[in-house]
């Protein structure tokens, strides 16, 4: 599995400068997504059966991407050749993954022991932005066991200030 999240991250690269000489970043990003849409599930799975002659697969892909940009269509021409044409939803989130962390935006995930509205949910992420210095595109979840508080992810770095958290903690220091 490492060795493909490393090929598409590869092709993704190679899209991604291939889009910025274009200045048609934001372009790919979205053909990528629709794409990864319409070529899911049973499509995915006929586009890489054997038994469905090439001729035909092409012939799909071309149908899928016409009006696409070249590289795209290019770009799946060449692993439905390569026999990878698997890879493609994995390219399309590493782009998209790629084009955040150019942009300076980083991916974070909260997780409350209750819903947060969504004022909060701003509320939090604003200041977690302010204090971390970066664009963050959080996601949220929630976890009755934390008690309360919240568990903050932001890229590698992960803040417990769950009540949870401070219980085990008070409670190691009690045993010792």
């Amino acid at each position: 599995m490492a060795l493909s999240g490393s090929a598409a991250r590869r092709y993704a690269e190679a899209l991604y400068q291939i889009a910025v000489s274009e200045k048609a970043v934001d372009d790919f990003a979205l053909s990528l997504q629709n794409l990864r849409q319409a070529l899911g599930g049973d499509v995915l799975r006929a586009l890489r059966n054997p038994g469905i002659p090439l001729r035909a697969r092409r012939a799909a892909i071309d149908a899928a991407t016409a009006g696409e940009p070249k590289a795209i269509r290019s770009l799946l021409d060449l692993l439905l050749d390569r026999e990878r044409v698997e890879l493609f939803p994995q390219i399309a989130t590493a782009y998209a993954d790629l084009v955040e962390r150019r942009a300076g935006i980083v991916k974070g995930r909260i997780t409350t022991a209750t819903p947060l509205s969504a004022s909060d949910r701003e509320a939090l992420i604003g200041r977690l932005e302010r204090s971390s210095g970066k664009k963050i595109r959080a996601t949220f979840a929630v976890d009755e066991t934390l008690i309360g508080g919240a568990k903050v992810q932001v890229g590698d770095r992960l803040i417990d200030s769950s009540l949870k958290a401070q219980l085990d903690e008070l409670r190691r220091e009690l045993a010792s």
